[in-house]
């Protein structure tokens, strides 16, 4: 057990570093030294194990101590690794599935007595900015009938409620967005599957719109980076971060990140290619799957959401071989955490 939770809780500290890499005045030491406040919540079952062990830093076990450290060597290494690339602009494979839809919903199944498939409970995503509609459908065999009802997560008033439509093994209905309540939202399936009660829930988000992405400014190549400046209509002021994915033709390159504070009305976001994730041979380079972000400012307030009027942008007018191709150097916060982390694995300097 003691194991797997200081497994963990190195993984999680990586993962902290990766997220707050590109955020000034935040580094690896001051989160860990509690300079930076953050707030952790500790499993109930470490608290029953009373891990003392982790107050001291090192397991007592010379084994355990091995394993942690073996397993946070890797972390370091790997870490090490992506320093190899910017932040801002971290290559991109067929392989990565969350960046390439990152608004995927994942189905809801169970299986069904006497049947030899189950029967799952789909939306056509997971976050939706109103007044988009909200696609449900049921898939399995022996459907009768099947109804949905919408409510708030945690409250227990049903808000909406719709029969679905069966046509063979498929039920399905679009929830209208004047239907729909503004927060999260559970979306409750009951369906008859042969005489069965089936109960599917499924939850999404469902938000106003905080900015609204509206076009591909211009592109430029600055040294080592093509620098791509993006238009948006702000709703509402706030740190915005922008995602979106770099193709050449049908080939996946890259997946990368802008963050910068914007005020209400017309207001520009650039997103970095770094040379290091652009072939020199490509040839239809091309934006993608945008996602935009107004990021949290207080404790307690969500992260909202933006919408894109584009959903493809290509970049036919840069001229790539004015790229410098020197390699990505990494700052000295990357630095800094990746000599943190390989403190934390034992590796000797």
């Amino acid at each position: 057990m003691r194991i797997l939770v200081l497994s963990m809780m190195i993984s999680a500290l990586v993962a902290l570093i990766i997220w707050f890499s590109m955020t000034p005045d935040v580094n690896a030491e001051s989160m860990v030294l509690g300079e930076t406040k953050l707030v952790v919540t500790v499993p109930k079952v470490i608290e029953e194990e009373k891990v003392t062990t982790l107050a001291a830093g090192e397991p007592n076990d010379p084994v355990e101590k091995m394993q942690v450290e073996t397993a946070a060597q890797n972390i370091a290494i790997g870490y090490r690794e992506s320093l190899k690339f910017a932040p801002y602009s971290q290559p991109l494979t067929v392989n990565d599935k969350d960046r390439l839809n990152p608004n995927k919903f994942i189905p809801i199944s169970t299986p069904i007595f006497g049947e030899e498939q189950p029967v799952s409970l789909s939306l056509n995503k997971f976050r939706f900015i109103k007044p988009e509609p909200v696609e449900v459908w049921l898939e399995g065999e022996g459907i009768q009938s099947a109804q949905v009802q919408v409510g708030i997560v945690g409250e227990k008033n049903m808000v909406y409620s719709a029969e679905l439509q069966v046509n063979g093994g498929r039920a399905e209905t679009t929830l209208a967005a004047i239907n729909l309540p503004i927060g999260d939202i559970s979306v409750k399936a009951i369906a008859d599957i042969n005489g069965q009660e089936v109960i599917l829930v499924a939850h999404a988000k469902y938000m106003k719109p905080s900015a609204k992405l509206i076009n591909v400014a211009s592109v430029a190549v600055e040294q080592s980076d093509l620098l791509i400046s993006l238009q948006l209509d702000v709703q509402e002021a706030g740190i915005y971060r922008v995602r979106a994915n770099l193709y050449d033709g049908e080939l996946p390159l890259a997946h990368l990140v802008g963050k910068r504070k914007l005020g209400i009305g017309k207001e520009f976001i650039t997103l970095k290619a770094h040379q290091s994730v652009i072939p020199q041979a490509a040839k239809a380079l091309e934006l993608r799957t945008f996602v935009v972000e107004r990021m949290s400012s207080i404790p307690g307030e969500g992260t909202r959401y933006g919408t894109s009027e584009i959903t493809d942008a290509a970049l036919p007018d840069v001229d790539i071989s004015k790229l410098d191709r020197t390699p990505y150097t990494p700052s000295e916060k990357e630095l800094a955490s990746l000599a943190f982390l390989e403190q934390l694995a034992g590796a000797k300097n």
